[in-house]
């Protein structure tokens, strides 16, 4: 099995795209909701229908760090791995010598 090196960069890249798209879509629902028919919400019931966005935006932004951070804590688990069993392989190569 191989691994691919994962860059923090590469985590923070994927996650700007993933930023844009959330915004692109509440752009594109928010289009939809302009020009779609007579508006029969009450105030009350916009301002709920914007709390529970906003509280969706909290817990997609939470996941997104935490996924971020399981990647970096990842990372540097498999680097620490390597490197300490780097000096094993040497050394049982030099025994075969």
């Amino acid at each position: 099995m191989t691994t691919a090196p994962i860059h923090r960069s590469d985590v923070m890249a994927a996650e700007n795209d993933q930023d844009h798209l959330v915004r692109r879509r509440s752009e594109v629902l928010s289009s939809e909701e302009r020009t779609s028919g007579p508006l029969t919400e009450t105030s009350g019931h916009e301002g709920w229908r914007q709390r529970l966005e906003e509280d969706w935006q909290s817990h997609l932004e939470t996941l997104q760090r935490y996924v971020c951070e399981l990647l970096i804590k990842n990372q540097r688990l498999r680097t620490e791995l390597l490197s300490a069993s780097a000096p094993k392989r040497r050394h049982r190569d030099a025994i075969n010598l």
